[in-house]
């Protein structure tokens, strides 16, 4: 019985818990970016770098970050006339 009773509060806690990270990543506060190469957020164009600044510090697992972050990087192996740089 006390074995029962033991699973039960490993159910409700592991159901809190994920619930919780659930909901935690539902609400990281970074904008959804259409164009990782061209960040728009709210209307207003920002730099890849100011964006990642401003919203991804500390978020690294966020897809969107991610997203902006390797569009960066392949911006920079380009050269200002779009070929790319080796």
């Amino acid at each position: 019985m006390a074995a029962l009773q033991g699973k039960v509060k490993m159910k409700k806690i592991l159901t809190v818990t994920l619930l919780t990270i659930f909901l935690a990543a539902c609400s990281d506060d970074v904008p959804k970016v259409e164009d990782p190469h061209n960040v728009i957020v709210d209307g207003q164009k920002m730099m890849q770098a100011d964006f990642l600044q401003k919203y991804c510090v500390g978020k690294e697992l966020n897809e969107t970050c991610a997203r902006v972050k390797n569009a960066m990087a392949m911006d920079s192996t380009r050269s200002s006339s779009g070929i790319k740089r080796f």
